[in-house]
């Protein structure tokens, strides 16, 4: 199946195992997709965003956030909460609701007390509940499913201005507002055993009023404003680069072509599809406030599978692959460090030779770091998903998720730079390519250095309300410079750069140019010295 090329396929000889893996990871695709959208919630069609959850009140928690929900400038959020209760709550009339805004937010989490926090509040209203009679308990956990309980029901509907009409001084910018229940009595008095299990259900608009005073209602949070222009043109800058490596792949058939310039347009289909997932899902959300769950946890994990692409293509080329044997040399002098990083060095080909050969030969230690590579990405993207189900927060400092993937970028920038720097120190490498390697290097390590360094200027530079689009697209930017990057390295004529002359990925129009190297690098033409082109 392989020519004597490591990495570099015949078109001929491979187009129907090309054919079959394609079939086959497309069934798989739509299975994967059928069953996501299965697990999808049903209630798809409703008339706004709707959080749900439990809440159940103590001395030692006396107040629950239901929600936080940004609203536009100018605009005003409107609210609807349903509270169920699972028997009667003795104290009720002091359980209120409250609603802060982000200025004051952080003072309520500082604040130890329950009657220091409800000071900050923009707004309060009383809880009462009517009693609904014996109903079925309906509870998760019911030692009885027939078993029945006293049902007790509470709604509150309101609205609240943003900026609000209270505070003068309030400038007017979208922002967000939280919803919380609390009972600051279970504070001083130990009456624990008269608080229920309770069940809310908040709808949330974000609305303005047009010139005749008539409100008009958008599902969408003020946070999302802007993301679908950004989902737009990643589609057609992925697309883009796609069809060119395309091209290029096309132009080759009947010849070879080298398997890194497949992966690379295969991260950039996923970015594309992540992108195109994820607008799906904001057209979803905008008409009924939910929009389609499968939808948005496909973008998570198509985004994840591209940037582990990603990943895996800049720590090989770093690591020497698609340039000749002769180029690569070990670097370390360890003898047990340099025979671990042979066997790590280059995860992309050694997960490719696995593959293609069905496990019975290549290189193990690559193929299990690149599988663990991409297990973690996809890992991390699933965990973000229990952090917030309306929208993907894959980069989200804020989340335990988040910190994690800016660690594993650092850490994957470590090893790249060890890569590269065994390259440059180890073999024959002509000082026209150590010129761009060191290049290379820092290009590299930019790209696993930027995200966590935009994470962390928008998460201490920038103000709460607007770090949501600015970490979207500073996410996007990186991806897509590292994508051009990437295309840019396997679509360039030999002349582009010193590595566009000695990749094997490059095609060469006047022949092999390892011959050229071995004649420059050993002092002369009647070296007889053997090349891997």
């Amino acid at each position: 199946m392989q020519s004597s090329e490591w990495g570099v396929f015949h078109l001929k000889t491979l187009s129907t195992f090309h054919v079959s893996f394609i079939n086959v990871a497309l069934r798989k695709f739509c299975v994967l997709a059928t069953v996501l959208l299965c697990l999808a919630p049903k209630n798809y069609f409703v008339d706004a965003k709707i959080s749900s959850g439990k809440a159940h009140l103590s001395g030692a928690r006396t107040e629950a956030t239901l929600a936080k929900f940004a609203v536009s400038a100018s605009s005003f959020v409107s609210i609807d909460v349903n509270l169920t209760a699972y028997g009667m709550y003795e104290n009720e009339q002091h359980l209120k609701f409250h609603v802060y805004s982000d200025e004051d937010w952080p003072k309520v989490r500082k604040s130890p007390l329950c009657a220091e926090k409800i000071k900050y509040a923009e707004k309060v209203l009383p809880v009462i509940f009517d009693y609904q009679g014996l109903q079925p308990d309906d509870r998760k956990g019911s030692s009885k499913k027939s078993s029945k309980v006293e049902m007790y029901k509470a709604r509150i509907q309101t609205e609240v201005e943003n900026p609000s009409p209270n505070r003068r001084n309030q400038k007017d910018r979208s922002r967000y507002y939280y919803f919380a229940i609390d009972d600051c009595s279970l504070e001083l008095a130990n009456h624990d055993a008269g608080v229920p299990d309770m069940v809310y259900a908040i709808r949330l608009l974000n609305a303005y009023r047009d010139k005749k005073g008539e409100p008009v209602f958008d599902h969408l949070p003020a946070d999302e404003d802007g993301i679908g222009l950004l989902l737009v043109l990643s589609i057609a800058f992925s697309t883009f680069l796609a069809v060119i490596l395309f091209y290029k792949f096309a132009r080759t058939i009947g010849g070879e072509v080298h398997v890194a310039i497949l992966v690379v347009m295969a991260a950039c289909g996923f970015n594309a599809i992540s992108a195109l997932c994820e607008l799906l899902h904001r057209m979803a959300f905008s008409k009924n406030g939910i929009g389609v769950y499968s939808l948005d946890a496909l973008s998570s994990h198509f985004e994840a599978l591209s940037d582990s692409m990603v990943a895996l293509i800049l720590l090989s080329i770093g690591g020497g692959w698609t340039l000749p044997s002769d180029v690569v040399g070990g670097g370390l002098t360890n003898k047990s460090a340099n025979q671990f990083w042979q066997g790590v060095r280059n995860p992309a080909g050694s997960l490719l030779d696995l593959i293609s050969s069905g496990g019975g030969s290549g290189d193990r230690k690559g193929g299990i770091l690149a599988l663990t590579i991409i297990a973690v990405h996809a890992g991390l993207a699933q965990w973000g998903r229990t952090f917030d189900d309306d929208f993907d927060t894959y980069h989200a400092l804020e989340h335990p998720p988040g910190r994690a993937l800016m660690t594993l970028r650092f850490v994957l920038g470590l090893v790249f730079v060890t890569g590269v720097g065994m390259v440059r120190s180890g073999g024959r490498c002509p000082p026209s390519l150590m010129s761009f390697l060191t290049k290379f290097g820092l290009v590299g390590l930019s790209y696993f250095a930027s995200l966590p360094g935009v994470s962390m200027f928008v998460g201490s530079a920038l103000p709460y309300h607007r770090r949501h689009q600015a970490l979207h697209w500073g996410a996007a930017l990186v991806q897509a410079c590292s994508l051009a990057s990437l295309t840019w390295l396997f679509v360039g004529n030999a002349d582009a750069s010193a590595y566009h002359r000695l990749s094997k990925a490059v095609k060469h129009s006047d022949g092999d140019m390892t011959g050229d190297l071995m004649s420059t690098v050993n002092g002369g033409a009647n070296s007889t010295r053997p090349t891997m082109w």
